[in-house]
């Protein structure tokens, strides 16, 4: 299967069915009203496409090495939709989309009624982040839109995956992540962890953040991408090797569903993460570094 398909789902109440009694008479048409439409989008610094990624051909497989990846998809949106609806005045209707520049789009219907398009990078989404596309998809809340934006920006990986040998670095100016890497799966695994790593990419204006994801696994590809934040001279080995031993755990555990949504760090989880030989540490070299981290 060639690109991608969208994926929509219709929440909230069903239009009543059309009286057919003799008698009824049918509502005089009205002018629909105008719609107020809102988008959140990614900024980017690069070309439109390189040779090299015009090449690439993605399939929704790629997305989701599930028995079967368009119905796991569709139970993810579900989830969502179901989330966000709760949180909306009016019904939802959602679709989601691999759109490389355009992350959310919000029409607003009388009634009120949302059409909402996002990208498949809010799939995953934890509570306060659907809370934010709540109040954006209602109100374009601002203090919530800037909030969406450094969530997009921490994900950045999940927006173009491109298959290819040369597309993961992980040598990078001061750390090695596959030194580092084989490292841990030889002292706490076994060397029995698969998966690739890399650095996420650089570049971009510098900017003071107020969250950041340091590290990421997906589950589907296998695949750890390391925050470049962290290949600093400040930055001590330990807490990049508890990071990453952090990613590498994912592939360990199992993730089960837990009241509709996937719980990815279960008590066993962190249980195994406090076994990292640095873990107290590295918890307390965050929180007095934290200020740091998030400026890059």
């Amino acid at each position: 299967m060639a690109g991608f398909q969208q994926t929509s789902f219709a929440f909230g109440p069903s239009p009543s069915p059309q009286d057919d009694r003799p008698d009824a008479q049918a509502p005089a048409p009205q002018a629909p009203a105008p719609q107020a439409t809102t988008v959140l989008v990614r900024k980017s610094t690069r070309p439109a496409r390189r040779a090299a990624e015009r090449a690439v051909q993605l399939d929704l497989n790629d997305l989701l090495a599930d028995a079967d990846p368009v119905a796991a998809r569709r139970r993810a949106a579900a989830r969502l939709g179901q989330h966000l609806e709760r949180q909306l005045p009016g019904p939802l209707h959602l679709g989601i989309t691999e759109n490389r520049s355009t992350m959310i789009s919000v029409k607003r219907d009388p009634g009120p009624a949302y059409r909402v398009r996002l990208h498949h990078l809010f799939l995953e989404a934890d509570a306060t982040i659907i809370q934010a596309l709540a109040r954006y998809i209602a109100d374009n809340d601002a203090a919530a839109s800037e909030l969406l934006g450094d969530h997009i920006d921490a994900n950045t990986d999940r927006i173009v995956r491109v298959r290819r040998a040369d597309a993961l670095h992980t040598a990078g100016e001061v750390y090695d992540l596959g030194e580092l890497y084989a490292s841990l799966n030889a002292r706490y695994f076994g060397g029995r962890i698969d998966a690739r790593i890399g650095w996420g990419r650089r570049g971009g204006k510098r900017k003071r953040r107020s969250s950041i994801k340091m590290g990421s696994y997906i589950v589907e590809e296998r695949l750890i991408r390391i925050h470049p934040t962290l290949d600093r001279p400040f930055v001590p080995r330990y807490f990049i090797e508890w990071i990453v031993f952090h990613e590498m755990l994912h592939q360990v555990h199992d993730i089960p569903t837990v009241d509709g949504r996937r719980q990815f760090h279960t008590p066993e989880f962190l249980a195994e993460e406090r076994k990292f030989e640095h873990y107290a540490v590295a918890r307390r070299w965050e929180r007095d570094n934290l200020g740091r981290i998030l400026n890059f």
